[in-house]
């Protein structure tokens, strides 16, 4: 009888992100990975790909593996995109399981930009902006949790899709009194969507802006903690079967097989 290879006890971690044409996004994702001790993989845009880069593993000889999407929410890319790339990944290669975490999104990510900001009283918590509403009442949440520990209001604001945009937040809170309002960045990494929030919170005069999340203590942690608590419902073994992002059909996967993230 042959002896199956032997893996680390370990299973690999596999970040999966977006992905963005501007290469200060790619080389911070690839910053984040190198500190969660982990491998980046992209939905579009960037190299590697998600599905070769989980069916790379499989041919390697992992059977299992760790994937985390670096997501703040559980928007389209969340509930759809990475569904699709696991379904793709397994399908090619049936032995492999994968372990399926969710999003990165969490409070404890606030704390870490509220160090950077300067002295305030109202600050607009600015991020990538969604269709999905369930997304935006997350963030909404997270702000209003902050405002309870911090002691001062927080408000989201949307660089797209959604409103208010930056510059209708910091109205918004002159509006109840705050005059030294800062704009903490709610962004994995940087690109076109954070430099419109950055020259918009200039042209409205806030105090700063802070630096995206990137390879934060803070961020490193909770992928730590996304690694190392995935329960083994959301094993994935030939077919998805997770509590905590639910596939789409596989009319649905046909449907949209040319997408990027499945297609390279």
């Amino acid at each position: 009888m042959r002896d199956s290879p032997v893996m680390p006890s370990n299973p690999p971690l596999v970040l999966v992100a977006h992905g963005s044409p501007d290469p200060r996004s790619a080389a911070t994702v690839r910053r984040i990975a190198a500190s969660s001790e982990g491998l980046p993989a992209f939905l579009d845009f960037d190299e590697p790909a998600a599905v070769p880069s989980l069916t790379d593993l499989a041919d390697a000889g992992h059977r299992e593996v760790v994937l985390v999407p670096l997501l703040l929410t559980r928007a389209f890319h969340g509930r759809v995109d990475i569904p699709r790339v696991v379904a793709a990944a397994v399908a090619a290669r049936p032995h492999l399981r994968v372990r399926l975490g969710a999003p990165v999104g969490d409070p404890l990510l606030l704390s870490g930009l509220a160090r950077d900001l300067p002295p305030c009283d109202g600050v607009v918590l600015a991020t990538a902006g969604t269709r999905d509403e369930r997304a935006r009442d997350g963030i909404e949440a997270l702000a209003r949790t902050q405002s309870i520990h911090s002691g001062i209001p927080w408000i989201p604001a949307y660089a797209s899709a959604a409103k208010p945009d930056v510059a209708q937040a910091i109205a918004q809170l002159r509006a109840r009194g705050a005059r030294r309002v800062a704009v903490a960045s709610y962004f994995i990494a940087e690109g076109k969507l954070h430099d419109r929030v950055r020259e918009a919170a200039d042209r409205a005069g806030a105090v700063a802006v802070t630096p995206v999340l990137g390879d934060r203590a803070e961020l490193i942690e909770v992928i730590g903690r996304r690694r190392h608590s995935t329960p083994s419902a959301s094993l994935v073994d030939g077919a998805i079967r997770s509590t905590t992002m639910p596939a789409p059909s596989a009319q649905a996967i046909t449907a949209n097989s040319h997408s990027p993230a499945l297609a390279r």
